[in-house]
């Protein structure tokens, strides 16, 4: 089966609505994922829902996801009125899921008991209030230093233990996967999956940061293509949204023009993949 892009709202946070809409039917996706972090930008500007939906719906577009609610694992009342917003702002968008961040600053202080306890507290919390909205929590384990939830396993154990597949799936990102050296898959459970590549060779995987994140090409260091495969013969038929955080891709003047054949790229080498690989 054809893998399902998906563009994310990273790709172009410097374009109006109408402008990242005409640059996702330009590069050929079939869904978008939409931001509340951006400033000025749709959520964050207060653009209603119905109005960002009526748009995608006039141009053919789906909706794969809100993207994010941060700190999901660190759960106070603030965060409750904005999981709230967020998770309401989806449904009324048609939005399957909301992304979910967990807290990922050095200094947060968490012994690994801790972490998993609060993560526990924090999908506890969440999962009435995405229930009563029809949306469903996708749990993005983030490979930084300082992350409270590095791996796929700690996100999945979590899930179970608090019976929880029912309103929570996997947000899998290629590059989160790369940076923190995980190695186990769990296709699945994964709701969305997210992808971006890597090019640099000065830093260690650990040492990456968010900007280095481009567009996929030949030599691209994440391994994207065996990731995708791996998780294609596994069965996932749900999209793969780009999600480019550098500031080079970003202000690219020939922006459709590389996004397309990134997506070309990407999706050529995914139909050459033997049956059996």
């Amino acid at each position: 089966m054809p893998i399902r892009f998906a563009l994310n709202r990273t790709c172009a946070p410097q374009l109006a609505l109408p402008e990242f809409i005409a640059l996702a039917t330009t590069v050929g996706v079939q869904a978008v994922e939409i931001r509340n972090d951006i400033e000025g930008r749709e959520f964050a500007d207060g653009t209603p829902a119905a109005e960002v939906k009526a748009r995608l719906d006039d141009a053919g577009l789906q909706i794969a996801s809100v993207n994010a609610l941060q700190r999901c694992n660190d759960w106070t009342p603030d965060r409750a009125t904005e999981a709230e917003a967020l998770v309401a702002y989806a449904a009324a968008l048609g939005a399957p899921g909301l992304v979910l961040c967990p807290v990922h600053t050095e200094d947060h202080g968490w012994t690994e008991a801790e972490a998993e306890k609060n993560l526990r507290d924090g999908l506890r919390a969440l999962r009435p209030i995405l229930r009563d909205h029809g949306v469903t929590g996708y749990v993005e384990p983030l490979g930084m230093r300082g992350s409270t939830m590095k791996r796929q396993a700690m996100a999945v154990a979590a899930v179970s233990d608090i019976d929880g597949w029912d309103d929570f799936r996997l947000c899998y990102d290629t590059f989160q996967f790369y940076r923190c050296g995980d190695t186990q898959l769990f296709p699945d459970r994964i709701g969305l999956a997210h992808m971006s590549g890597i090019t640099r060779t000065d830093l260690a995987p650990g040492d990456l940061t968010e900007p280095d994140r481009e567009l996929i090409f030949v030599g691209d260091r994440v391994g994207n293509i065996a990731q995708l495969r791996a998780l294609q013969a596994a069965g996932y038929d749900g999209f793969v949204s780009m999600e480019p955080f550098s500031p080079d891709v970003q202000a690219d003047p020939q922006l459709a023009a590389h996004l397309r054949a990134s997506l070309d790229y990407v999706a050529t080498l995914l139909a050459d993949t033997p049956p059996n690989a």
